[in-house]
């Protein structure tokens, strides 16, 4: 079940509604994290961690992947690799330190990075990466997004009227606008604060999904007229159905990284693995356009950026 947080200019659902909007932020495919490997790594072999973000993948592609890169890991040091999603570890895999991480949140990759771990290589996104508003169009009306209306009642915000036409230069002050992010305090509900108030003075309203997935199945389902944010990998879908991107905010991508335990040699042949030309089968598995070297200072000046007032 998704985590429902309301806003402080908002009231509750009505004890009817909250079935409805249950069964409405929950038709996202349930997260891959159950399809770990077996619980401990066996003696002489190594652990990679996945920690994929929030965003809710097939079960099947979540392992399909992470089993992918535990191969190539495996190929590139000849040591088995056996891989554990992050959200699946248990009292086993606690105090069981990791030798590589596929890490798809910036935040966490800036944190291990100032920890001592090693940048092997950084993805390449197959579109624009980071933070994306996104709205309902306006019908007719190109240059204008639907905002407010009575649907909004579903997720405990006073409304009152028919949803409004509004410019896109006026969204940042309109007092209907209400943001629909995942979970509350997660790097994409930060950047998407941080954007917002480059173009306004506070923030609107705010409820907050556990998944990215929630946001805009929530908006196709009901045509709520509210300001999602999620990432290009989401909003890519929405535009491509005729949905309005009002906004972007850049992120750093994707990483692999070593542990300060692992030795230079062995990162640089999983480097090397990974820039190789035969390493589009995995690429393709993984969802990415390709690997480069990366600069870890990337993310330490994201992280400085995000704090910053």
């Amino acid at each position: 079940m998704f985590l429902l947080h309301t806003p402080r200019r908002a009231r509750a659902p009505a004890p009817w509604l909250r079935p409805v909007l249950t069964g409405l932020l929950a038709c996202a495919v349930f997260t891959g994290a159950s399809a770990a490997p077996a619980p401990t790594a066996a003696a002489g072999s190594q652990l990679l961690r996945v920690q994929n973000g929030l965003v809710q993948e097939n079960e099947v592609a979540v392992a399909n992947g992470a089993q992918a890169l535990a191969d190539a890991i495996t190929h590139a040091t000849g040591k088995r690799t056996l891989w554990v999603a992050h959200d699946a570890v248990g009292s086993a895999l606690a105090a069981q330190a990791a030798d590589y991480a596929f890490v798809k949140p910036p935040s966490a990759s800036a944190k291990l990075l100032a920890k001592g771990w090693h940048l092997v290589a950084v993805a390449q996104a197959p579109q624009g990466f980071g933070v994306d508003f996104i709205a309902q169009p306006c019908p007719g009306h190109a240059a204008e997004v639907l905002l407010g209306g009575p649907t909004l009642s579903t997720l405990g915000v006073a409304a009152s009227g028919p949803a409004k036409c509004v410019s896109l230069r006026e969204v940042w002050s309109a007092p209907d606008a209400v943001l629909l992010a995942p979970a509350k305090g997660s790097v994409v509900d930060k950047v998407a604060a941080k954007l917002w108030l480059q173009h306004a003075s506070k923030l609107p309203p705010t409820v907050h999904v556990q998944y990215q997935n929630a946001v805009t199945d929530f908006m196709q389902v009901t045509h709520a007229a509210v300001i999602g944010v999620v990432t290009p990998l989401v909003s890519a879908k929405w535009r491509a159905a005729g949905g309005v991107v009002l906004a972007h905010q850049e992120m750093p991508f994707w990483t692999v990284l070593a542990a300060p335990s692992v030795g230079a040699d062995q990162v640089a042949r999983v480097r090397a693995a990974l820039l190789a030309p035969q390493a589009r089968s995995l690429d393709r598995v993984l969802h990415v356009a390709g690997w480069v070297a990366g600069d870890p200072q990337t993310y330490a000046d994201f992280v400085h950026w995000l704090a910053a007032r």
